[in-house]
């Protein structure tokens, strides 16, 4: 079986260094896995407590386990592996997953400690190891609020609200399987994640072994990936351009450490060295995929790629947009935008410009090319009693019927006082089944907004906070397409 698998699907898990007090990690690692349902038997061990935590009896070693154990989970003080390795060893278990820091980020003891786990593992051969320095698995299974919920909880961090997802996170900041990960369920609601990855140092398994996994696992749409360095810059570049060839996955990066501040913060955070800024300026370019610039726009990004392939939507490869806004200053400073990140209002078609005339007041015809300033069409509606959401659906429905067009960018003010403005209930079905992507720009009353924006999440269309997130999101996709479509025929 592929050792990866054993990492994400165990069917039996030691957690060593399982504690009775709700503060340390190792009680927080069990109560992860007892109470988000992991289907699997749990061992907690540490030979100074006895009695259960959970309903479970401790261990006082793994050798004291009378089942076959796939994993163990160490959450003990760094100069305590060694002796514990072994006893895993002789048990029989495949994997380890070690928390704990204290290796090559801390100079020369964390090396000797490191050297001394090389040979007791044989190199690695006897037993594989995810970290140290990590925070562990997440398998989401379903959501949090199901009653089949379940999955692999192996951050110290507890997992309360999550949903799952087409998302994977391969991740060597802990950060991103704890507090970060917990705050973006918070700050997306809707957002679903099949696995975060914590990997650490990486002294055994790194990226290019999960990504090779992930590359494979139909579940998977979206690869986030934080890194401070490449393991093997040469087998990550394979790998992606094995996505680059493939339409139902999407690899984005953030990349730390291309500073010179930057690669001084990573040596004191993994052990990272200092790698040459134009050797990972070409992989990361050669590689095909998409480069964010912070966390913000990594998951930003992958929110939106999510989305977009869980409605099946095309991707934009010309970068034309149309914008609907109800102030001519956004339409304005949007078209700024969209030509800042080489995109384009194209001219409409007759047909198009034809329907949208047949609902703008004749003193305030709309614009030939695709920015629509939709205002003076709702005074003409309010004014003649006609329904200002038909008015909407009629110009939604122009506006990506118009061959040129890929994409629509909504500007959408929200507030109770306009709710026949923006209720959406009656053309969502138009914006979410429609193969061209919808993105949208909320303003307004912070709950009215809140609330259209957990609605739209619900059908999996994204909104945005400001301007230039919409437009760059909107590009992120032309540039996908791109990537792709340079691969056609090779």
């Amino acid at each position: 079986m592929n050792i990866i698998h054993t990492f994400l699907y165990p069917k039996s898990v030691a957690v060593i260094g399982a504690s009775k007090n709700p503060l340390k990690g190792g009680n927080r690692i069990v109560n992860n896995l007892v109470n988000n349902k992991f289907n699997g038997k749990v061992y907690p061990v540490n030979p100074n407590a006895s009695g259960e935590i959970y309903g479970l009896e401790f261990k006082t070693s793994v050798l004291d386990i009378d089942d076959d154990v796939d994993l163990a989970i160490f959450y003990v003080p760094n100069r305590m592996i060694p002796n514990l390795l072994k006893e895993c060893i002789t048990k029989g278990i495949k994997g380890a997953i070690i928390e704990a820091s204290g290796f090559e980020e801390v100079g020369e003891l964390g090396l000797q400690l490191r050297d001394e786990i090389l040979e007791i593992t044989d190199n690695f051969n006897k037993i594989k190891i995810v970290g140290p320095n990590c925070m562990g698995l997440t398998r989401i299974d379903h959501n949090s609020n199901s009653e089949n919920k379940g999955g692999f909880f192996s951050s110290f961090g507890v997992f309360s609200y999550y949903n799952t997802g087409n998302i994977a996170v391969i991740s060597q900041s802990g950060m991103l399987n704890g507090g970060y990960l917990m705050h973006i369920f918070a700050k997306y609601p809707k957002i679903g994640f099949r696995y975060s990855i914590s990997i650490g140092n990486k002294m055994d398994l790194g990226e290019n072994e999960f990504l090779e996994y992930l590359i494979d696992d139909p579940k998977i749409n979206v690869i986030a990936i934080y890194l401070e360095s490449f393991k093997d810059p040469r087998k990550f570049l394979e790998l992606c351009k094995k996505v680059k060839i493939r339409h139902d996955k999407t690899i984005i990066l953030v990349k730390g450490g291309v500073s010179k501040l930057g690669q001084k913060a990573a040596h004191s955070h993994t052990g990272t060295l200092a790698e040459n800024s134009r050797l990972i300026n070409a992989v990361i370019k050669q590689a095909g995929i998409i480069q964010a610039n912070s966390f913000h726009e990594l998951f930003q990004y992958a929110q939106t790629f999510s989305m977009i392939y869980a409605t099946k939507k095309s991707f934009p490869i010309k970068g034309n947009a149309a914008m609907v806004a109800g102030s001519g200053g956004a339409g304005t400073i949007t078209a700024d935008l969209t030509n800042k990140h080489g995109l384009d209002f194209p001219m409409l078609s007759k047909e198009t410009y034809d329907i949208l005339l047949s609902v703008f007041p004749e003193w305030m015809p709309p614009n030939r090319f695709s920015l629509v300033d939709i205002w003076p069409a709702m005074e003409k509606a309010m004014m003649n009693d006609v329904n200002p959401q038909v008015v909407t659906a009629k110009v939604y429905k122009a506006l990506v019927a118009d061959s040129d067009i890929e994409g629509v960018f909504n500007m959408l003010f929200c507030s109770p006082l306009y709710r026949q403005f923006n209720n959406l209930e009656n053309i969502i079905d138009e914006l979410r089944y429609n193969p061209k992507p919808f993105f949208f720009w909320l303003i307004g009353d912070k709950k009215e907004v809140e609330k259209t924006s957990r609605f739209l999440s619900e059908h999996d269309i994204p909104d945005f906070p400001s301007l230039e997130d919409m437009v760059k999101n909107f590009e992120i996709l032309v540039q996908e397409a791109r990537n792709k479509d340079n691969t056609k025929g090779k």
